[in-house]
């Protein structure tokens, strides 16, 4: 059985937040909270948030809550790096123009 571990989600909402280049502030609006204070102490591990703030999180940071909660990515990110783990340096090399093209032409920003 695995617990809640307010600190390694904290961790992890930070982590995404930082991917996604927002600040706490403006994560924190995102969420209706007052001021970042809030976002801080859930970052921090201070104290947790309700599954409707976490599921929001997730929808925002685009990312699962199982991600969030136990570090678990989802299968398609577990299948992309299983295929990339097999390669050698140019096989990984020509994996990653073939992503970036399709991701162009998928229109997003890489």
């Amino acid at each position: 059985m695995q617990y809640y571990d307010k600190k390694a989600v904290g961790d992890r909402i930070q982590q995404m937040r930082k991917r996604s280049n927002l600040t706490q502030f403006q994560l924190a609006e995102c969420l209706d909270y007052a001021n970042e204070r809030q976002l801080q102490r859930i970052e921090n591990g201070t104290t947790a948030c309700s599954v409707d703030k976490l599921m929001e999180i997730s929808q925002i940071l685009d990312v699962s809550t199982d991600f969030l909660l136990f570090g678990v990515k989802s299968t398609d990110e577990t299948d992309i790096l299983d295929i990339i783990k097999g390669t050698n340096d140019v096989q990984r090399w020509y994996l990653v123009k073939v992503l970036k093209v399709i991701a162009e032409n998928l229109r997003i920003v890489v």
